[in-house]
């Protein structure tokens, strides 16, 4: 699934439907087909899972009838894998086809409200948000009628709802659905699950971008913690957030707590980048920066060496950027009494401008 929008984002959980009004003894072969189509689904198989879903639901309707509830959740769970696939044409007649067939059939208002969820889902990723939240503030309210509304299920319609809030730079609207929703998982006991940590981390955001440092510090903290716990720390919002955390605590004067997290980020862009990136001269050079204000100018030096190394081979040697990074690694040499190596240094970035006025 493509999510639409600004990074971190917190995970909309697309529902599938398990069929369940058969016993195996008597389970006809469509509903066969159908849990081998959701097993290839999650496996990731989808164009086989497609073709077994659509066969399936061809004999559902002649076997069950085409409005029976059955066919809604196979429907539903065909336009999942649609929309995993980023082919949204294709999904969203089949989640109207869906809603149409359970609002014949009292009682099936959970499903409802599932299926609504996918479908705003969707139109966030088409970027259709007035659609979206809607049909979010629809499951919202059958989840409260339902007495459902401290649900995980309830949790995720508030997550995709504030996230629509937030991608419309709404902040004060998506902060306490962000805050609902955690005090939901945080109550459920699922605050180590992608979408708590992932909701932990885009409100961390919203308060650092309000200069709220000091709220924002602990929930990037919890998150950068959890993600580590399960192997997730190269995900790119954590290794956002590994930097936030460096940059905080340097505002705050605290190199050395600082320092850690900078070099995480250093270490995991490179692995993930190649040790040429541009992405790790800026990792490299923000490290070197940090070294400089603690006065550990050799732990600095190699790593302005490397920045520009690396800016130099990408972008050519009259970069302003390059130039820049030539200038602060001058700057080095001289504190650290180097006065002619800073000298040829700066000659060289003096001669690159005259150069290239």
């Amino acid at each position: 699934m493509s999510l639409k929008k600004l990074a971190p984002i917190v995970i909309c959980v697309l529902i599938f439907f398990v069929s369940g009004i058969y016993t195996p003894a008597d389970q006809p072969d469509w509903n066969k087909e159908m849990a081998t189509a959701t097993a290839a689904g999650r496996r990731g198989e989808y164009s086989s899972a497609i073709t077994l879903y659509k066969r399936a639901i061809e004999s559902q309707k002649k076997a069950l009838g085409p409005e029976d509830v059955e066919v809604a959740a196979s429907l539903n769970n065909l336009a999942v894998l649609y929309q995993d696939e980023s082919l949204y044409t294709e999904a969203e007649p089949l989640y109207r086809d869906s809603l149409a067939i359970w609002a014949k059939h009292p009682g099936e208002g959970i499903q409802v409200a599932l299926c609504l969820n996918n479908l705003a889902a969707l139109h966030h990723d088409e970027n259709m948000d007035s659609a979206a939240e809607a049909e979010y503030k629809n499951a919202l309210a059958i989840w409260e009628k339902a007495g459902m509304g401290e649900s995980s299920d309830a949790a995720a319609t508030l997550a995709g709802l504030a996230d629509i809030y937030r991608s419309r730079d709404k902040r004060t609207d998506a902060e306490p659905l962000y805050k609902r929703v955690l005090a939901i998982w945080e109550k459920n006991r699922k605050m180590e699950s992608p979408e708590a940590t992932g909701a932990l981390l885009v409100l961390a955001d919203i308060y650092h971008a309000e200069n709220r440092d000091a709220e924002a510090k602990p929930l990037y903290i919890r998150a950068v913690e959890t993600r580590e716990n399960i192997g997730e720390l190269d995900a790119p919002d954590t290794t956002a957030a590994l930097g936030k955390l460096g940059e905080i605590y340097s505002s705050e004067g605290n190199y050395a707590a600082a320092e850690p997290y900078f070099a995480q980020t250093l270490e995991i862009t490179e692995h993930k980048l190649g040790p040429n990136s541009l992405a790790v001269a800026d990792r490299a050079s923000r490290l070197a920066l940090l070294f400089y204000c603690e006065s550990k100018y050799s732990a600095a030096e190699p790593l302005y060496k490397r920045a520009m190394q690396i800016r130099e081979l990408n972008l050519g040697p009259a970069d302003p950027v390059v130039l820049q990074t030539v200038q602060f690694y001058g700057a080095l040499l001289r504190q650290e009494g180097r006065k002619s190596e800073a000298q040829k240094i700066e000659a060289r970035s003096g001669k690159i401008q005259v150069d290239n006025p």
